[in-house]
């Protein structure tokens, strides 16, 4: 994930926007693919990180990620929280500015925006956008295995990584247990943050 503007808006870091989300509460307003989508929940995560109120950016709910990215561009909202690969054109053009990514460590793609731990917002590395192979229950042992064959493959295939790489996105194979720890680790998140929020029904 990462957290853009519109270029020519003053807000320089993080730290900035943050700053004036709560020093100006409904001043700044946010662009989302519609409630509890990845693009609202890794806002309320990037909130939560400096303990500052939902209520102080107001939501505006666009039917996909391409009409929320328009909107930041033609001015209508303020910021934006998106899967890197779909912004990677508008960073790289000067359009949006790009404040932090929900990685690690930073992206050689973009040496200046700083990770989320360096940026002082850590809990929003927990916000990514993710592919996980799934079978039903009681998959034979020689389809899995030839499955963990087949991603092996990949993993050593340079030219998956550097696709990967030109557009932004960070190329992680794991294990099936690390697989199955990862996705209760996400599950427990977004069940957390859907009972905080009142999204749960």
């Amino acid at each position: 994930m990462v957290c853009v503007v519109k270029a020519d808006t003053p807000y320089k870091t993080i730290k900035d926007l943050l700053t004036a989300i709560q020093t100006q509460p409904d001043k700044l307003n946010h662009a989302t693919a519609g409630t509890a989508m990845t693009q609202h929940l890794a806002v309320e995560v990037l909130l939560r990180a400096p303990n500052i109120s939902s209520s102080n950016t107001v939501q505006i709910p666009y039917k996909g990620g391409g009409e929320a990215t328009a909107a930041v561009l033609s001015g209508q909202v303020q910021f934006l929280c998106n899967n890197l690969p779909t912004l990677v054109g508008q960073i790289k053009e000067g359009t949006m500015r790009a404040f932090v990514t929900s990685t690690t460590e930073r992206l050689n793609e973009f040496p200046d925006v700083p990770s989320a731990r360096r940026a002082g917002v850590g809990p929003l590395e927990q916000v990514t956008g993710w592919s996980g192979l799934y079978g039903p229950p009681g998959l034979p042992v020689e389809v899995m295995n030839k499955w963990k064959e087949v991603l092996k493959k990949v993993a050593d295939d340079p030219d998956w990584h550097k696709a990967n790489m030109n557009m932004g996105a960070i190329a992680t194979l794991r294990s099936l247990s690390d697989t199955e720890k990862f996705a209760r680790d996400q599950f427990e998140l977004y069940e957390k943050l859907g009972t905080a929020l009142g999204l749960r029904k």
